[in-house]
């Protein structure tokens, strides 16, 4: 008998030898597969089930005003020295993180009065809004963004369909709110400071660059207290699911008795083993 044929020969003694010890501790086995299954199935009915509202946005690029841009190369070098930003917060700039930023999740928990309803009761410690923020963002709400498709998703995870998908709603009217209020009071601050600075000024061409400059700021005004949608534009707003998205019930009494088997198969070789190596001992001792 060749070396690779006593391999394969003691391969398949040891396959025998456990598929014997696993036929006549079968119930061993059996038991302890039921009682994981058991737990798994106690586990799945249990869970707090979760659905998942979701709410797509595409950010705001241009406002369709070419004299701001136009303006913007002109005399973009001169507004900067005076301290003035000739593009439009809202259409310009990437706004995208303010959705996942604290602040947002802060002041959206505020406004809404979520604490009690985020508390989740455990009494480890007391519940204040620096733990409901971290919460809300790190197991409530996820912002998902597609930059092959351009767009970005809102994604809020909470045990009442309704509410997920007002928050989910929520947290993006408040964005925009919040973006395009920043846009307005520096529109504001804006020309009052280019106002003060005509009336200190006596160079004509001065004078011109700053009206021109109050007219752009005045058009960013009309936009911010016209658009709602000032940042983003809700391409799909949030439905309320009517299918939870968790639990996977059918997948956790699954994986529970796929565990519960492999535990008892293990616990039975082990229980083998020991007995074997005692049994042994117990022989070369005598």
């Amino acid at each position: 008998m060749t070396t690779v044929e006593k391999i394969r020969h003691e391969d398949e003694i040891d396959v025998v030898a456990f598929l014997r010890i696993a036929w006549q501790k079968k119930w061993w086995i059996l038991l302890i597969t039921v009682l994981f299954a058991a737990a798994s199935v106690y586990i799945a009915l249990t869970a707090t089930e979760i659905y998942r509202a979701q709410a797509t946005v595409v950010e705001v690029r241009g406002d369709g005003m070419s004299g701001i841009s136009s303006l913007a190369e002109q005399f973009g070098g001169l507004a900067g020295l005076a301290g003035i930003n000739l593009r439009s917060r809202g259409t310009d700039q990437d706004n995208r993180p303010i959705l996942t930023s604290r602040f947002l999740v802060e002041e959206f928990i505020r406004r809404n009065n979520l604490l009690p309803e985020l508390d989740s009761g455990d009494g480890k410690e007391p519940f204040t809004l620096w733990l409901a923020v971290r919460d809300f963002r790190e197991k409530i709400l996820s912002i998902r963004h597609d930059d092959k498709e351009g767009v970005t998703k809102i994604v809020v995870d909470w045990k009442d369909p309704e509410t997920a998908a007002e928050w989910a709603n929520g947290i993006v009217a408040l964005a925009n709110e919040t973006i395009r209020l920043r846009a307005l009071n520096e529109a504001e601050h804006n020309i009052e400071y280019l106002n003060e600075q005509i009336r200190d000024t006596d160079v004509v061409f001065l004078e011109q660059v700053m009206y021109r400059l109050i007219e752009n700021e005045t058009q960013k005004k009309m936009l911010a207290n016209a658009k709602k949608e000032y940042a983003f534009t809700v391409v799909d707003p949030a439905v309320a699911p009517e299918r939870r998205d968790r639990p996977k019930r059918k997948l956790i009494v699954l994986s529970g008795t796929v565990l519960g088997l492999i535990m008892a198969l293990l616990f039975v070789f082990i229980h083998n083993l020991l007995r074997r190596v005692l049994d042994e001992r117990g022989s070369a001792s005598q």
